[in-house]
């Protein structure tokens, strides 16, 4: 889970459609957490469901486009 000490994190700036702004808002008055913790808490949890599942690239020289083939049908 992620680490309290918000002194020593460092800073990130993203754009965010109006309905993820609108769910984050919702998530975090409803856990009672930072706005930071909520986005903390959903990467962390959406990082080990792509470990969980096997379709996260760790290591190997893998490369994540990989997993994706196009071809003729």
């Amino acid at each position: 889970m992620p680490k309290k000490n918000s002194s020593i994190k460092a800073v990130r700036s993203f754009r965010l459609s109006l309905e993820c702004v609108r769910q984050l808002k919702d998530l975090s008055g409803n856990m009672g957490r930072s706005e930071g913790d909520v986005v903390e808490v959903s990467i962390d949890r959406m990082y080990r469901e792509e470990i969980r599942f096997g379709t996260l690239m760790i290591g190997e020289g893998q490369k994540p486009e990989d997993n994706y083939k196009v071809g003729k049908q």
